[in-house]
């Protein structure tokens, strides 16, 4: 791919006007994405196509690099997001020893196209979150009249025109697009070929793939990472009737990245910090403590599963606690004990939550501390607690306060 020069030039042309929506869907659905740079050169090089086609000659690139305040490799990054998303084709050819590239500009996709696209849906999702992206869908839509009680008398087609085929008759009707809008696509490099080719396997009909179902494949294809060959199987299990239904193919694919991309987690592979471990000790109480300050939640969850991975859900519970208050990993890991020992080998999110945020409250560090918490909330749930006088509600039970028998029966709870 050639380097941009200053001395390189460069001309622009679209085929549709930019209007108020066009505008609104750059800057809310596509500049989450692609960012400010690459939406602002898609802008500027908009507004460029009236002074091109006034001068009718190519300018320099530099002008574009004043224009814009980008370096050339700016305008080169900005330009491959633009390429990439499907809102810029670009040209280039040698011309008398000069470079001249051809920014041709693609109509934005509809609010409607957007959201229902794929892969631009989705992504827009993970990016603003759940809230931000239904607030943003509301920015897009208008009060709509109800209709109840009205008939529709919509004029059609053959109402209003006649086709008149006869020769020498300048008053032929054609259809055609006002303006030829080009709508960019999202092009990816998906095997269609080797698709198509395991159909016959499959049993899969050539003719039930049509066109928008070519389309569809190859964005969940791109977006979900599915392979050809696992594609052909999820294709297969949404066929009714010899016809995709593409809702069922949509899920399914959904399904498919859930169950074989899991998330990736960061917090629940922590380990404590080494400024709040303590000194290890041989007696069965330091010996756990010790373990709960080694691994790590993820490691811990998994050995009370006998070795096995833990559930996507339980991850998110506990990676959703850590990140919002800041635990250490420690204390999660008596935490994640407690709340399986009170409810019934479960990881309830609201009993985890209410805990932990009081844990944070108290500023609980350690693993050690994190048991006498816990301690006192079992004894407190048995009814034998009684709040120390003279002592705010936060102060941390003494070790003494639990005698040997009680600290048998906690720990067994864990095991």
């Amino acid at each position: 791919m050639n380097e941009l020069m200053i001395s390189d030039l460069y001309t622009v042309n679209a085929t549709y006007p930019l209007d108020s929506i066009h505008l609104k869907t750059i800057n809310l659905l596509y500049q989450p994405l692609i960012g400010n740079q690459a939406c602002s050169l898609y802008l500027t090089l908009y507004s460029e196509l009236d002074q091109l086609s006034l001068t009718k000659a190519a300018s320099l690139h530099q002008r574009l690099s004043k224009l814009t305040g980008f370096s050339l490799i700016e305008i080169k990054e900005a330009s491959l997001k633009l390429e990439a998303i499907g809102l810029i084709a670009k040209y280039v050819k040698d011309d008398d020893n000069k470079r001249i590239y051809c920014y041709s500009l693609k109509s934005p996709l509809t609010p409607a196209k957007f959201f229902n696209h794929a892969i631009l849906g989705p992504l827009l999702l993970k990016r603003l979150g759940k809230e931000e992206f239904n607030r943003t869908k509301l920015c897009f839509k208008s009060s709509a009249y109800h209709l109840d009680g009205f008939q529709e008398v919509t004029a059609k087609f053959t109402d209003v025109f006649d086709i008149n085929l006869m020769d020498n008759n300048d008053k032929v009707l054609v259809e055609k697009d006002y303006f030829g809008i080009e709508y960019g696509k999202v092009d990816s490099d998906y095997d269609m070929e080797l698709f198509y080719q395991g159909l016959a396997d499959y049993q899969i009909k050539r003719s039930s793939i049509t066109k928008d179902d070519q389309e569809l494949i190859k964005q969940l294809g791109t977006m979900y990472r599915i392979n050809a060959l696992d594609m052909l199987s999820l294709v297969k299990e949404s066929i009714v009737d010899d016809k995709i239904i593409q809702k069922e193919l949509i899920q399914k694919c959904r399904n498919y990245y859930d169950l074989k991309v899991p998330e990736t987690f960061k917090e629940i592979y922590h380990r404590q910090s080494v400024t709040y471990k303590s000194n290890s000790s041989n007696d069965a109480l330091n010996q756990h403590i010790h373990y709960l300050e080694s691994v790590n939640p993820y490691q811990l969850l998994k050995d009370k599963q006998g070795g096995r991975e833990p559930l996507k859900r339980d991850l998110q519970t506990v990676e959703s606690i850590m990140t919002s208050l800041y635990l250490e990993p420690g204390v999660m890991n008596v935490l994640i004990e407690l709340t399986l020992s009170q409810c019934d080998n479960a990881l309830s999110r609201a009993f985890m939550q209410s805990r932990a945020s009081q844990w944070k409250r108290k500023k609980i560090n350690t693993v050690k501390e994190a048991m006498d918490e816990a301690k006192v909330y079992i004894k407190y749930r048995k009814g034998n607690y009684v709040e120390p006088e003279n002592e705010s509600s936060d102060t941390i039970i003494d070790n003494d306060s639990v005698d040997e028998n009680e600290l048998d029966e906690f720990l067994s709870q864990f095991e």
